[in-house]
């Protein structure tokens, strides 16, 4: 018999694990807020893949997963890819 693993605590690792909160919809006064948040805790494409492995690891009833993180980079003209398998 295999455990359930609830999604929402699948994607409370994930909205946890970038530079900053994620915001389905964000006004204008509030940019300032973000970019700044994100620019003091800056978090690579390397570190997004890592943090959620180490937070998908501390849920018990998940017993492998594939993480792919891509960022479409808009001040670089390539894309920044990372992945892990466990």
């Amino acid at each position: 018999f295999e455990k359930m693993v609830w999604i929402e605590d699948v994607i409370d690792v994930v909205e946890k694990s970038g530079s900053s909160s994620i915001y389905p919809l964000l006004k204008r006064q509030d940019e300032k807020y973000v970019t700044e948040t994100s620019h003091n805790n800056p978090a690579f494409v390397e570190d997004v893949a890592r943090n959620i492995a180490g937070g998908l690891r501390l849920i018990q009833e998940i017993q492998s997963f594939t993480i792919e993180v891509e960022s479409w980079e808009s001040i670089h003209n390539h894309m920044a890819y990372a992945f892990i398998e466990s």
